[in-house]
């Protein structure tokens, strides 16, 4: 009898550390599975992260760029703004000057007339 409960206890001895070994790779796998979904998981993740990464750089060269432009057009138009200014002024110096031009014709032809008298003796 002793000998089959040496033999039972043998056998349960086996079956145990057979059972252990298994339950061993059956939690290796379970590992193992698990580090490759996070792995899998993450490089996922950190794609969408790149792309987001990469289209917000797009996004601020194109507003750098759009900033710039804005910078030179606002420019321009100043430069657009002073001509016209300019153009208005010379065209109100040529008023003036036009206006001056009629005084002196005005003047002109009174003198003119005055001489005529005086030459003709009318004016004594």
């Amino acid at each position: 009898m002793s000998d089959s409960l040496s033999h039972l206890l043998k056998e349960h001895n086996q079956k145990r550390a057979q059972k252990k070994k298994q339950n061993e790779q059956i939690k290796k796998n379970a590992i193992q599975t698990t580090h490759e979904l996070t792995d899998m998981l993450t490089e996922y993740v950190n794609e969408g992260v790149s792309e987001i990464f990469s289209k917000q750089k797009q996004l601020e060269q194109h507003s750098k760029k759009l900033a710039n432009q804005t910078t030179r057009y606002m420019n321009q138009t100043q430069q657009w703004l002073k001509l016209v200014d300019d153009f208005n002024m010379s065209l109100k110096e040529l008023g003036d000057v036009r206006n001056w031009a009629e005084i002196m014709e005005h003047d002109m032809k009174t003198i003119m007339t005055t001489l005529e008298f005086v030459h003709q003796g009318i004016i004594a």
